[in-house]
């Protein structure tokens, strides 16, 4: 009886002994506490703000990989990754929606062709 409660009572005082002279390796808790505190540090640098415009085909090629599907009229369409929507048009050709236009930056000669075919497209489609 005496021998079980010296057992255990050593025990659980080497278990404490190795516990508690055991030091975290977060470099948070090893640090001093005036280092921890957001007063000694500079604040982070702002976050770049979003580029709204960006430059994009207005008219894209169908190459390997391309997803196409169809519109509930009939119409095909595809969505690039950065999440425009483009038509197809007459020549197998995916035009960029007109709703996009005022989002995106092109060249007038871009814009000139776009439109020139968009409305060919458009009035192949009619027929």
């Amino acid at each position: 009886m005496k021998r079980t409660f010296i057992l255990t009572t050593v025990t659980i005082t080497i278990l404490a002994l190795v516990l508690t002279s055991c030091k975290s390796s977060r470099v948070w808790e090893t640090r001093d506490r005036t280092e921890r505190t957001s007063r000694n540090n500079p604040p982070p640098p702002p976050a770049a703000a979003p580029r709204y415009y960006s430059s994009v085909a207005l008219i894209i090629n169908p190459t390997p990989g391309f997803t196409m599907n169809r519109y509930h009229d009939g119409r095909y369409f595809h969505r690039s990754p950065g999440g425009l929507l483009y038509w197809k048009g007459y020549d197998n050709r995916f035009f960029l929606d007109g709703s996009y236009l005022n989002r995106i930056s092109y060249s007038k000669w871009q814009y000139d062709e776009w439109r020139r075919y968009k409305r060919a497209s458009e009035s192949n489609r009619r027929r």
